[in-house]
């Protein structure tokens, strides 16, 4: 029987570092959200968003307006509240195949969807590190077998 305990201790420490950079994107796009459903909120937006387009020089015509902007946000809060939640339930059904060596192969599938789905969630840039810590231990979850016990 082989020892897993590498492989799980990289994908709790990818699924934490994982969490908190999705949980932290989804209550940002929550908190801006809410903020700007209030008429003074939208119209604060708006009015800085014009002022800043205008101080880097860019035209009006060329850039979304300041609700397609808000649009935008509450989408991407929303896509990553649902990225979260399976985040969370792909990563818990993985570790429990590592646990105990019962599907290795199916924890390796895990964690690998797992990274791709905080990497791309967190912007590629913040989501980095749990990504990679995922997908090394989806690489160690497939290569390791255990040894033959009638080979020599």
């Amino acid at each position: 029987m082989i020892k897993r305990t590498a492989e799980v201790v990289l994908a709790v420490i990818g699924m934490l570092f994982g969490l908190v950079t999705l949980v932290g994107f989804t209550a940002i796009g929550f908190i801006l959200d809410s903020a700007a459903n209030t008429t003074d909120g939208i119209d604060a937006f708006t009015r800085n968003y014009y002022q800043s387009v205008e101080e880097a020089g860019l035209a009006v015509a060329d850039v979304p307006s300041a609700n397609q902007i808000l649009d935008m946000v509450h989408t991407y809060a929303i896509l990553a509240l649902i990225a979260t939640l399976v985040f969370i339930v792909i990563l818990v059904i993985g570790l429990i195949g590592i646990t105990g060596n019962k599907k290795p192969v199916l924890a390796g599938f895990m964690f690998l969807i797992g990274g791709i789905i905080v990497t791309i969630g967190g912007f590629v840039v913040a989501g980095f590190i749990p990504g990679l810590l995922l997908v090394i231990a989806a690489i160690l979850s497939f290569v390791r077998k255990p040894k033959d016990p009638f080979i020599a």
